[in-house]
């Protein structure tokens, strides 16, 4: 499947260097293509917001990014550094490589117009399973197709009685990941436009996502 690009227009790229870096406003979103080695970082360039993420195999769509086969695989609801993303034949699609935060989600899910509703008796909010559907169109992939997102930043409280909440994220101005594409992917990112509840910290403030050369063999 041929993506396509989304690389700045600026001459050779050198190892490290990004060769793709965008701020995202609120609300906003975005889809690119990596290759194996490159690595994605965001910055939450003010605090506590959330960027849901999904990614693809970008050779073979149909293997995608699958949040209860990577939670099965590490015992956990929370993405640690050192742990894959994996697709739903449990191949590794990202690795975290670098966390200042340390809290992230793999059990929420995308925020959509029919639990907005539910939750906030709201119609018509932007959500991110719609950023998500208009960000990665341009590949071929509908909204069916899309799965839920890893949940970067995003602080889900887990009880001991199973009871689950959603409280403000941890990370701070400039905190960071990055993730190492160990494929050939295609990458789907939403700004979180949820502001009715403390996901975002009850403000929506924005993030910049950069793919890092991949260091040279």
């Amino acid at each position: 499947m041929t993506a396509p690009d989304n690389s700045p227009d600026r001459g050779p790229v050198r190892t490290g260097e990004a060769r793709l870096d965008e701020v995202l406003a609120p609300r906003a979103r975005i889809g690119f293509a990596m290759d194996r080695g490159e690595v994605l970082r965001i910055t939450d360039l003010e605090g506590q917001q959330v960027a849901d993420l999904v990614c693809f195999n970008r050779h073979n769509t149909a293997e995608k990014l699958s949040v209860h086969v990577t939670m099965m695989d590490q015992g956990s609801i929370y993405m640690v550094k050192g742990k894959s993303l994996l697709s739903n034949d449990c191949n590794s699609l990202m690795t975290l490589t670098e966390d200042t935060c340390g809290r992230h989600d793999l059990l929420a899910g995308s925020c959509n117009e029919g639990a907005n509703f539910k939750r906030y008796g709201l119609h018509h909010t932007p959500n991110c399973r719609c950023n998500l559907e208009v960000a990665l169109a341009p590949f071929g992939l509908p909204l069916r197709e899309i799965p839920y997102s890893f949940n970067v930043f995003m602080n889900v409280d887990l009880k001991p009685d199973g009871a689950i909440r959603t409280v403000e994220p941890l990370s701070k101005a400039g905190d960071f990941v990055e993730l190492r594409a160990d494929m050939d992917l295609i990458v789907g990112i939403s700004n979180c436009p949820s502001d009715q509840g403390p996901c975002n910290g009850y403000k929506l403030t924005p993030l910049r996502v950069e793919v890092l050369r991949a260091p040279e063999a």
